[in-house]
């Protein structure tokens, strides 16, 4: 008899997804093809002003390799450190690490830049209402508006 072994599902770690990650490319990245690219244009979008470029490449290289998992909490994710040693809860606008917590004030970690990027990925696409038929505007109430509609009959009977 040989032993059976328990397969995780993969599933798409972006918040609100959980699609079932089929391919070994999704798999490793940590995201389908949908949220994949969705997640890297929020990066692009996003507002990283905060951060230094080594912060915000890090907190890419972090997003690529699954190391910002969604938590049970509404904007709250645990991100696996650098060295993979140590597990942080990070939201948007705190974070658990040394520089979040030993700080004062509490310096921007590559952690919460992980954070905006993600939520940023899941921000609702501001959509364009769309154009409305234009309507006629009727003409002022004016004593001039019937003299001209007169003139405007009187010619046309005549024709």
């Amino acid at each position: 008899m040989t032993p059976t072994t328990a397969t995780a599902q993969a599933r798409c770690l972006a918040p609100h997804c959980g699609r079932k990650l089929t391919s070994a490319k999704s798999v490793a990245r940590g995201y389908g093809d949908t949220c994949g690219p969705t997640v890297r244009t929020a990066a692009a979008a996003a507002d990283l002003s905060a951060w230094t470029p080594a912060q915000v490449e890090d907190a890419r290289q972090a997003i690529e390799d699954g190391a910002v998992v969604p938590s049970n909490r509404e904007g709250v994710f645990h991100v696996v450190s650098s060295d993979g040693t140590e597990v942080y809860r990070t939201h948007r606008n705190g974070c658990v690490c040394t520089n979040g917590l030993q700080t004062l004030p509490p310096r921007p970690c590559w952690h919460r830049c992980a954070v905006v990027i993600v939520l940023a990925s899941q921000a609702p696409v501001p959509v364009a209402p769309e154009p409305t038929a234009r309507e006629a505007i009727p003409a002022p109430a004016h004593p001039v508006w019937d003299v001209i509609d007169r003139i405007t009959s009187a010619l046309m009977t005549a024709a």
